[in-house]
C-alpha cells in the first residue's frame, strides 16, 4: 500500500521527535546525575593538584643539640623504556658509583622491560646533582625527606625510629608522634590546553611542619653513661645492661641507656631485643635493692626495731618450704648492720616483726606494683600481689626482693623518695614542645605526691644507705670528696623449670649523691654478668664511674663532704 505524503511527513516528524527525546533525556541524565563526575573530569584537564610536604619535628636535648631531624633526600627512579639500551654499558657503572650500589643490580633493573623501577631510596642532594649532570632521559627524582639521627646509637632505645611514611613506630618518635608529625599541604593550579602550569591558584593549603620536642636528656651525660655501660657490660661479660640517671626532686631523666643497642638510621638490621628500652620495659626480680621497702617500713612504723639485734643463723635459715641463705655467714647483727651487710635472713626476720600487710603497704607507698607514668609506651606496672594472697614463703622472700617483679625505672623512683625527703615523683623524658619560632606549645612539669614517709624516717634511712656505701656491700660505689648512698642487689633468675638458677643472675645498684642535698639518682642493672655476679662487684663499680663523671660535670664535689 502506497504511503501518502502526509503519512511520510508524520513518520519523519516522529523519528526526529524520538531522537530529540533521547538526546534530551541523555542531557538530563548528564546534567542531573553525572554533573559532579563530569565536573571532576573537566577539572582534571585544566587543574593540576600537588601535595605539599613539610618536615617532621625535631627531637632535641636539654641544650638544643639535635638528636633526630628530617634531612632532604630523593628517591631515584627510572623508566627503562625511555633509556637508550646501547648506553647502559657505560651508564650503569657511573650510576652505581654515584649511588653506591652494585652495577649488576642496576643493569638488571634497567633491562627488566618494566615501565617504572626504583633505583635508590633516600639519595642525597649531592647524588641527585651528579646524576642530573649525566643528562640521562628516563631517570627522575621524587623528594622524600629522610629521618636522620646524627649521633647514631646515642639514646637510640628511647628515641625509637619512624617508618617510610614518617610516622613514629617506636620510642619517643611514637609517643610524641601527634606533635612531631607534619601537616600535609595542597596546591591546585590552573594549566592551559597544552598542560603548561599557569601562575594561578584555584586552592592553596600550606603545609605545616611538626613541633620540636625538647628532652631533659643531657647529651654529654648520655654519651658518657653509654660509654661506661658498654665498657662494663663487656668487662663483666654480661648479657645486657641498663642505666637510668634522674633528678630526685623533679623526676627529670638526664640519661637513660641500654646495651646492646642499635642504630635507628638502620634499625631494620638489628634484632628486636636490641631495640626496646630495657630500663623502662623489662621486669625482673630485684633482690636486695628491694630491701629499701623493709628498711623504710621498719624505721617509719617501729623505731624500736632500730635498737634490736637479729640472729642471722650463721648463713642458713629454715623457712616454710625452703631454706633462706645469706651470701656470707653472719651471727648477731644490729639493725643497721643487717642492711649494711645485706643479710637476707636478718631482713626476713625484721619483715616478720612488721607483718606482711605493713611491708606491702610500704611497697605501694614507694611506687611498686604500678606504672611510674613516664612518657613512654609499653611501660609495665610490675608484679606485686596483695598481701592477703601471699603464701607463708612469700612473707620471708618478698621483703628480700624475690616473688616480686619491678622495672629499673621503678627502683630509681623509689630511691628518689629517700633522696628528695619523702615525695614520690613522676619520671619524665620530655621537658617541652615548641614550634618553629620557639614558642612553647606544651610543657611537662614535675608531678610529686606525698610525703609518703616522715622527714625523721627519711633522715635515718639516708644515714643507713650512706653506711652501705661507706662501710657495707656498696663500698665499691664510693666517690671521692662526695658522700653517696645506695644499696646493692643480686638476684637469681628463674630457669625454664620454674626454679631459681644457681648460674644466672641479675646484679643491681641504685644510689644517689650528694647525701646532704641529692642531685641525681642512678640505677644500674646487669643481666647475667659472668665475671662476677654480685651487685657490689659489678653495678656498684659502674655507679662509681658514672657518678665520678657526673660529680665533676655538675661540679658537685665538696672537700667538706667525704665518704
Amino acid at each position: 500500500m502506497a504511503v501518502s505524503r502526509q503519512q511520510r511527513f508524520f513518520l519523519i516528524c516522529l523519528f526526529f521527535a524520538c531522537v530529540s527525546g533521547i538526546i534530551g533525556l541523555r542531557l538530563l541524565w548528564l546534567h542531573i546525575f553525572r554533573a559532579e563526575y563530569l565536573a571532576r573530569k573537566a577539572a582534571k584537564q585544566y587543574i593540576a593538584r600537588y601535595k605539599i610536604s613539610a618536615q617532621r619535628g625535631r627531637l632535641l636535648d636539654c641544650k638544643g643539640n639535635v638528636l633526630a631531624e628530617d634531612v632532604v633526600s630523593f628517591s631515584v627512579y627510572a623508566q627503562p623504556d625511555k633509556i637508550n639500551k646501547k648506553s647502559l654499558f657505560k651508564l650503569c657503572p657511573k650510576l652505581a658509583e654515584i649511588l653506591n650500589v652494585e652495577a649488576s643490580m642496576l643493569a638488571e633493573k634497567l633491562n627488566s622491560g618494566r615501565k617504572f623501577v626504583w633505583l635508590k631510596r633516600y639519595a642525597s642532594p649531592g647524588q641527585k646533582r651528579k646524576i642530573e649532570k649525566l643528562k640521562v632521559k628516563g631517570i627522575g627524582f621524587i623528594r622524600n625527606d629522610k629521618r636522620f639521627f646524627p649521633d647514631g646509637r646515642l639514646l637510640a632505645n628511647v628515641l625509637g625510629f619512624v617508618g617510610i611514611d614518617k610516622t613514629g613506630l617506636e620510642g619517643l618518635e611514637a609517643f610524641y608522634n601527634r606533635y612531631l608529625q607534619p601537616r600535609q599541604g595542597l596546591a591546585e593550579v590552573l594549566r592551559d590546553s597544552r598542560g603548561r602550569i599557569l601562575p594561578l591558584y584555584e586552592k592553596y593549603i600550606p603545609a605545616a611542619g611538626g613541633f620540636d620536642v625538647v628532652l631533659n636528656i643531657d647529651c654529654k651525660i648520655q654519651y658518657w653513661v653509654e660509654y661506661f655501660l658498654e665498657k662494663a657490660v663487656k668487662e663483666f661479660r654480661a648479657k645486657a645492661g641498663s642505666v637510668v640517671v634522674m633528678e630526685p626532686f623533679t623526676g627529670k631523666i638526664l640519661a637513660i641507656a641500654d646495651f646492646p643497642t642499635f642504630d635507628p638510621n638502620r634499625f631494620y638490621e638489628y634484632p628486636k631485643e636490641n631495640i626496646r628500652s630495657r630500663a623502662i620495659c623489662d621486669l625482673y626480680e630485684p633482690g636486695s635493692v628491694f630491701k629499701l621497702v623493709t628498711l623504710t617500713a621498719a624505721v617509719d612504723t617501729k623505731s624500736g626495731l632500730l635498737k634490736k639485734k637479729f640472729f642471722c643463723e650463721n648463713g642458713a635459715y629454715k623457712i616454710p618450704r625452703s631454706i633462706l641463705h645469706d651470701w656470707k655467714s653472719f651471727g648477731w647483727l644490729k639493725f643497721d648492720e643487717v642492711f649494711k651487710n645485706s643479710s637476707n635472713i636478718g631482713v626476713a626476720k625484721i619483715a616478720r616483726e612488721l607483718g606482711p600487710k605493713v611491708v606491702f603497704e610500704y611497697a605501694k607507698k614507694l611506687g611498686f606494683g604500678r606504672k611510674t607514668g613516664i612518657d613512654f609506651f609499653s611501660e609495665p606496672q610490675g608484679i606485686l600481689r596483695d598481701w592477703q594472697k601471699w603464701s607463708k614463703t612469700s612473707d620471708y622472700i618478698i621483703p628480700i626482693g624475690q616473688g616480686v617483679s619491678v622495672s629499673l625505672i621503678q627502683l630509681v623512683r623509689a630511691y628518689a623518695v629517700i633522696a628528695n625527703g619523702g615525695y614520690l615523683v613522676r619520671p619524665y623524658l620530655a621537658d617541652k614542645i615548641i614550634d618553629a619560632k620557639g614558642v612553647v606549645i606544651r610543657r611537662n612539669l614535675p608531678v610529686l605526691s606525698g610525703p609518703v614517709i616522715s622527714h625523721k624516717t627519711d633522715v635515718k634511712v639516708k644515714k643507713i644507705l650512706s653506711e652501705v656505701v661507706s662501710e657495707g656491700t656498696g663500698r665499691r660505689a664510693r666517690l671521692k670528696n662526695i658522700a653517696a648512698a645506695g644499696k646493692t642487689g643480686t638476684s637469681q633468675k628463674i630457669g625454664p623449670d620454674g626454679k631459681y638458677s644457681h648460674s644466672r643472675f641479675y646484679a643491681s645498684f641504685v644510689g644517689f649523691f650528694p647525701v646532704s642535698r641529692p642531685k641525681v639518682v642512678i640505677g644500674i642493672r646487669f643481666d647475667e654478668p659472668k665475671k662476677y655476679h654480685y651487685g657490689g662487684m659489678t653495678a656498684a663499680v659502674l655507679f662509681k664511674d658514672i657518678g665520678s663523671f657526673i660529680a665533676d660535670y655538675l661540679n658537685l664535689r665538696s672537700k667538706d663532704e667525704k665518704n
